[in-house]
């Protein structure tokens, strides 16, 4: 049964018109990670499609994009800060919709556990601490700092989240473009050596690694109910969003090819490229730099997966497919409370586990996250035109062609690609489904008249 006081704090609203078009933008660049994602994803992305990686990662974008303006198209028209579960819901019903939002939630869940690993180990190059580095003890540990202190600033307003992102963002971006300018200037040409390897043509499986790399500028639609004009800003930062990140991983991936060579970028995939190349390229206070720009982009995508899935989660709650205490919002910041804290403390215990157990976080993490991003992309590509039904006539391009160019396009991806990947990330996507499928049915809708205030 709903309390008094569930219903006081489900009745009052996230923080309105808190950002702009830059505040957003900058959301959901951070929540892409760059650096971070640069440093994780480009040697697998080279084992796959060798020296043709930065074409690659260019022709990733457009089934992005056109996801992209799936999200603007039902933005438009439903502006909730869950996105893709209202969205789903009302076109599929609750069942696809919940499971959608779950989809989400978990895929969120495992990249925090790659964030929180990657900042601390980071945390500890940076300093010399090179034997903590390689403690799962003390990675679990700094990691789990690292989660809670993102969750607190998450939780301690929007304003102050997007000021930090943007600050973060700003270092990371300056950090990158240096490497990227000292790279080219060492190699002394823009070209790359076809002359070597040149991976094994997987390049489905390159578009699924490519995918873990945009994701995250969908982050600027889940904060649309803060958003300044809520039914356009979000879609047009989310827009410009993609367009620099483009740019940046192309221009980077470039960069370390003509460096580095086809062979070395493939030979350190396991691995982080930037760790393995910044200390010959930059020296060592660049070396440093740039470390410290992988830590920043890390913590920075920390906050910034933190605040969708906060949202989503209080969405779910308001539609009852989450219990009613979900859609709890601070008075004093007008965030979403107990989602923000529930979220914070699933990803702490995922996190914790998967470093003490897994010797393969990075990799297996990075493909399932892939798969769980496009299941999720195709979902939503193919509600557009079930949600709007008879009102696709005027707008046929938008509700209709562009949607199922996306979700043929991720359909080929997914089905081409799945074999590829190996069984690591497949069994993490399965068992994350399955868990996620269980607690989503155990959590039943409120009895008529319970749920809403």
């Amino acid at each position: 049964m709903t309390t008094t006081a569930d219903s006081r704090s489900r009745g009052r609203s996230l923080r309105r018109d808190a950002l702009g078009l830059g505040t957003s933008t900058a959301i959901g660049i951070s929540s892409s990670a760059p650096a971070y994602s640069l440093a994780v994803a480009v040697g697998l992305l080279v084992v796959y499609v060798g020296a043709a990686a930065p074409l690659v990662l260019a022709v990733s974008a457009i089934p992005v994009v056109l996801v992209a303006l799936c999200f603007r198209e039902l933005n438009r028209a439903e502006p909730d800060c869950g996105t893709t579960f209202p969205w789903t819901q009302k076109a599929f019903g609750l069942g696809v919709g919940r499971m959608v939002g779950w989809t989400t939630v978990m895929a969120c869940v495992l990249v925090m556990s790659n964030l929180a690993q990657v900042a601390s180990v980071y945390t500890y190059l940076l300093f010399g601490l090179d034997g903590a580095a390689d403690s799962r003890a003390a990675q679990a540990g700094l990691g789990a700092v690292f989660i809670i202190g993102m969750a607190v600033l998450a939780y301690r307003g929007i304003r102050v989240a997007a000021w930090t992102q943007a600050t973060l963002l700003t270092v990371e971006v300056v950090a990158l473009l240096w490497f990227a300018v000292s790279a080219f200037r060492e190699a002394g040409t823009f070209s790359i050596p076809l002359s070597t390897a040149t991976g094994d043509k997987a390049w489905a499986t390159g578009v699924l690694v490519a995918v873990f790399l945009y994701w995250g500028w969908d982050s600027s639609f889940s904060v649309n109910e803060e958003t300044r004009d809520p039914r356009r800003t979000p879609a047009i930062a989310a827009l410009i969003a993609n367009g620099f990140l483009v740019l940046l991983y192309a221009v980077v991936a470039w960069s370390a090819i003509a460096y580095a060579g086809v062979d070395t970028m493939a030979g350190i995939a396991d691995d982080d490229f930037f760790s393995v190349l910044s200390n010959d390229l930059l020296g060592t206070a660049g070396g440093k730099l740039l470390v410290g720009a992988v830590l920043v982009s890390a913590l920075a995508s920390t906050q910034t997966t933190i605040l969708p899935t906060a949202r989503t989660m209080l969405s779910m709650a308001r539609r009852d497919a989450f219990p009613g205490r979900f859609a709890r919002i601070s008075t004093r910041f007008h965030t979403p409370s107990v989602s923000t804290a529930v979220f914070a403390v699933a990803s702490l215990v995922i996190y914790v586990t998967l470093v003490l157990i897994s010797d393969a976080v990075l990799a297996d993490a990075v493909g399932a996250v892939s798969v769980l991003v496009s299941l999720y992309y195709l979902v939503t590509a193919i509600a557009v035109p079930v949600y709007f039904g008879g009102a696709i006539k005027g707008r046929v391009l938008q509700r209709l062609v562009v949607p199922v160019l996306a979700a043929a396009s991720f359909v080929a991806v997914l089905v081409l690609a799945v074999s590829d990947v190996g069984t690591g990330p497949l069994v993490v996507v399965g068992v994350t489904m399955v868990v996620g499928a269980l607690i989503m049915f155990s959590m039943k809708p409120p009895a008529e008249g319970e749920g809403r205030a």
